[in-house]
């Protein structure tokens, strides 16, 4: 079996199952649209044709928004050879992995003809690729006024393109959390993981590179007010305030190898304020490294009911009103900070590795999925969604629903769910 793995690359996912199969035996290759400006490593496409794509795509992204005749020729010349990259990628591979919900010509032609020609298929989701878009504050940032009718039609997009790949797909992978638009069941996202290499040398333990009584914490927020960048300072200065010793470092925008000698020089990571995931990629990061994380997010207290019996990834995931409590407490307690540190890196050792990964990944390849893993779209219940507050996104449901019906919500396929935003956005509280 040979493997597609692309067109984008998303926080190393994509080149880490590309390392696990090789490592496995596996051919695979990562075939991007465009190289990622984080740099997570070697990226370069086999072939020429791909990586012509590729550096029409790089040209693409990098014309500025006013040249909007360039940036359209650039995104139809590359639209145009992608086909040809299709025909090539079909005849190379007998499989494909997609990440982000996107493909190489993102067309309904081409999922046909994968399916004609026999080709397994894997989607993978990661979140704002499928999330509904009123509750994603990646799309819709609570620093700007709420288009009502932009959402209404962003979701729309969103259900559409969910739909397109499930019905073309072997197999889809998302987590609960993020999976409203499904109508099949779909695999757990946390049964395939995060793949992260785990370094054989120690990265030193915690607080070597700091002074004995000054604790280092590290934020790297890809979108401050997705993150709740301006929140996690005002909790910082709070506990300044309070007398404690607290140094805080905010890396933006570097290569992914600038992020991770960052995280070997910090005692904690502040990953984010508003996630609805234990650890996403830049917490998987830092527990590769044995870094302990803090995550808030209002799915903390659901987690495990996501996970289903599937081992539970060891950040400290609590609710956004407890954040500051639980960061005062790691900050004091460095014994407490170094067990979680230990317990993330023990659990990345054990289950998300890029080979322990892409085992898991050829099992869906070929149709060896344990019933454990399925998901059922009818029980996905998760109403606060990614990056907003809570009164931010119910705000947000409220007005869609007032301004463009309930049936803007695109759940007309899930009565219950619907009602159950309906009844959020009123200020009623979401059912346990």
């Amino acid at each position: 079996m040979r493997v597609f793995v692309g067109p984008l690359e998303v926080a190393g996912i994509g080149l880490g199952l590309v390392q696990g199969l090789r490592e496995g035996g596996t051919a695979a290759d990562l075939v991007c649209a465009y190289g990622h400006r984080y740099a997570y490593g070697d990226d370069v496409p086999p072939g020429w044709l791909a990586r012509v794509w590729m550096r029409l795509g790089r040209w693409r992204v990098a014309l500025p928004r006013r040249r909007l005749l360039a940036k359209a020729s650039a995104f139809a010349l590359q639209q145009i050879v992608g086909w040809f990259v299709l025909v090539w990628a079909m005849r190379r591979y007998d499989a494909f992995v997609f990440l982000y919900g996107e493909t190489i010509t993102n067309t309904r032609v081409e999922l046909a003809l994968l399916r004609a020609a026999g080709k397994r298929v894997v989607v993978v989701f990661v979140g704002s690729d499928s999330r509904p878009p009123y509750i994603d504050g990646g799309l819709f940032p609570a620093d700007r006024p709420f288009d009502a009718r932009a959402a209404q039609r962003a979701t729309r997009r969103q259900q559409l393109k969910v739909a397109r790949l499930e019905r073309a797909a072997t197999v889809c992978v998302n987590a609960p959390a993020a999976a409203h638009f499904h109508r099949r069941r779909f695999v757990n996202w946390f049964a395939l993981g995060i793949p992260r290499h785990v370094p054989t040398s120690p990265a030193g333990a915690p607080g070597d590179a700091t002074a004995a009584a000054t604790v280092r914490l590290l934020h790297s927020p890809s979108l401050p007010v997705l993150k709740g960048t301006a929140q996690i300072r005002a909790c910082v200065e709070r506990l300044r305030a309070k007398g404690l010793d607290v140094d805080l470092v905010t890396i933006e925008g570097r290569p992914n190898a600038e992020v991770l000698q960052a995280l070997r020089d910090c005692d904690l990571v502040l990953d984010q304020l508003y996630s609805d995931t234990p650890m996403a990629g830049f917490a998987t990061e830092a527990a590769s490294l044995g870094r302990p994380v803090l995550v808030g997010g209002y799915r903390a207290e659901g987690a495990a009911r996501d996970l289903a019996g599937l081992p539970l990834p060891p950040s400290c995931f609590v609710p956004p009103e407890r954040f500051e409590a639980v960061l005062e407490h790691l900050v004091r307690d460095r014994a407490a900070r170094e067990a979680l540190g230990a317990a993330a890196q023990a659990f990345v050792r054990a289950h998300w590795t890029p080979a322990a990964t892409a085992q898991r990944l050829l099992r869906m390849l070929r149709g060896d999925v344990p019933q454990a893993w399925w998901c059922d779209p009818a029980r996905v219940d998760y109403l606060h969604g990614c990056g907003l507050s809570e009164s931010t996104a119910r705000e947000h449901v409220r007005v869609l629903v007032e301004r463009c019906g309930p049936a803007a919500l695109q759940l007309d396929d899930k009565p219950a769910l619907r009602q159950a935003f309906i009844d959020f956005a009123a200020g009623a509280a979401p059912s346990a």
